[in-house]
């Protein structure tokens, strides 16, 4: 099957993947509004989001050994023997990315994230569930969904003309790297599920099949109570 055989259906694919993903969005909201009646379903999409999670996080630690490695041959190519390799470059860079990408959707899940606002952390812990929801529904999420919508097309093409490195002695796999846009994006959305799911479960007092209380949030290690 030739590149463009394959960059095909792409397009139909997203649209499939979009149109699937719409209704699983609306859990976390859905169980902030509704609680008992919906929080199963909630558990369930939190637990599945985990569990993808957990595999790209593990993919990520992967792709960061391979740019230590990577970065370290680079040197000692360079410094040691006066050596320089294109393909060795673009590799540290692929796992940079991939990296990065792959890693964000388990930090999210983990609350292992940097915040960006400067009053969430004193916040109660029912306030603090409330903010979470919201941030996902109306931040998290759109912004994914434009990101997927727009990356398609871009994605499309790259597998359609086999993209590859601008140099002649690079990578032909640039089609490849282009992938991980969409993947991100989808792996998000999961994770983002999740995220307001377990938070809305809080808002809710049904955190863990219990009910009565709002339960605070998990600190990930290191997380301390300031955010930046």
């Amino acid at each position: 099957m030739t590149m463009t055989e394959i960059a095909g259906p792409l397009g139909a694919v997203s649209l499939v993947i979009l149109g699937g993903l719409a209704p699983f969005l609306a859990a976390p909201l859905a169980t902030a509004l509704f609680g008992a009646p919906v929080a199963g379903v909630m558990r369930a999409l939190s637990a599945v989001a985990e569990d993808v999670a957990a595999v790209l996080g593990r993919f990520a630690q992967v792709c960061l050994l391979v740019l230590a490695l990577g970065m370290l041959s680079g040197v000692i190519l360079r410094y040691v023997f006066g050596e320089s390799l294109t393909k060795l470059g673009e590799v540290v860079m692929y796992a940079h990315a991939l990296g990065f990408l792959m890693a964000a959707p388990a930090a999210l899940i983990g609350n292992a994230h940097v915040r960006v606002d400067i009053l969430h952390a004193g916040l109660s812990a029912r306030a603090r569930a409330a903010v979470d929801v919201a941030g996902f529904t109306l931040f998290l999420a759109p912004t994914m969904l434009l990101l997927l919508i727009y990356c398609g097309p871009v994605v499309e093409l790259a597998w359609r003309i086999g993209e590859r490195s601008p140099e002649t002695d690079g990578l032909p796999l640039v089609f490849l790297l282009k992938t991980a846009m969409p993947v991100f994006a989808v792996a998000m959305l999961a994770a983002g599920v999740a995220h307001a799911g377990r938070a809305a479960l809080r808002l809710r007092g049904l955190a863990g099949g219990e009910s009565g209380t709002v339960a605070d949030e998990p600190q990930a290690a290191g997380q301390t109570g300031a955010v930046l």
